[in-house]
Formats: structure tokens, sequence, C-alpha cells
């Protein structure tokens, strides 16, 4: 199933949950390299998105990207953000007013174009698959189906 942002992809099971969880450990083990190697890739694939960092002004290369300081910290608030979620997957209440929360904040504060969040998304489980030397085709459906409820969140507040 690929990534989607609207509509509904209905509730994860047991055995999903736990390929999320596992492969997700080797993500998080090295979440600081992890997540700026995820947003490096997330930045240099789509340039346009750079535009809604300032801090990021100027950066024109993955060499440059690697060596901010501002790179870094926002890699590991989004890193830290899917632990959050992937923390929470047997608690959808609670997963779901924590993405509702970051969905206002990026509509109202810092008006990010929400067609952004699949597209990371989609850079995540590239780099759950990487840490992981590839996913089977189950965790990778898993992956893509939690992943689509978190997009579908994090568009809810537009």
């Amino acid at each position: 199933m690929p990534i989607v942002d609207s509509g509904s992809v209905g509730a994860l099971s047991g055995a999903e949950k736990a390929a999320i969880a596992d492969s997700w450990k080797a993500v998080y083990s090295n979440y600081e390299e992890a997540g700026k190697a995820i947003l490096i890739k997330f930045f240099t694939s789509n340039p346009g998105v750079q535009d809604f960092f300032p801090k990021f002004k100027g950066l024109d290369s993955a060499d440059q990207l690697s060596k901010s300081a501002a790179v870094r910290w926002h890699a590991e608030r989004i890193i830290n953000a899917v632990n959050d979620a992937v923390v929470a997957l047997d608690d959808p209440e609670k997963l779901s007013l924590k993405l509702k929360a970051l969905s206002k904040k990026h509509a109202q504060e810092f008006n990010v174009d929400p067609q952004y969040f699949k597209v990371l998304a989609v850079n995540i489980v590239e780099g759950v698959s990487s840490a992981n030397g590839g996913l089977g085709a189950e965790a990778q459906a898993a992956w893509e189906k939690f992943l689509s409820q978190v997009s579908i969140l994090l568009k809810s507040q537009y």
C-alpha cells in the first residue's frame, strides 16, 4: 500500500505493530545519524521544502546540511516525534491528540505545505528500510499503513 494522506486506513493489527516496533529499534538505536540522513534526503530530494525553514537558508548541499547544528536539531525532533508515535502504537487516542496538536502548530505557526508530510513519510520508510538492511513485504506494508495514519493526522488541522 502506498502512503496516503487522506481518507482512512484502518487500525493496525498486532503483527503490524510488532513489525513496526521491531524494525524501529535499528533506527532509534542510532537516532541522531538516522534522523539527519532522513532529513537531508528529504531536503535534497525536495529543494523547495527548505523554504519553510529559514534556519536552513543557504545550505545548498548535503554536506552543508550535514554539518548544520540546526539541521541536526530538527532531525532529532522529527525522529523523536516518530519514536513517540511508535511508543503510542497501543494508545491511538494519545497518538491522535499529539499529532493533531503537531498539525495545528505546523498549519498555524509554521505555514508548512501539508503535502510534505507524506513526502517525509516516504523518506522515513526508506530510512527504516536502510537501517534494517531492507524490510520484508509485511514490515514495509505495516510502515506504509502506520505512516499513512500519521500523515492523515498531520493534515487534520489544515
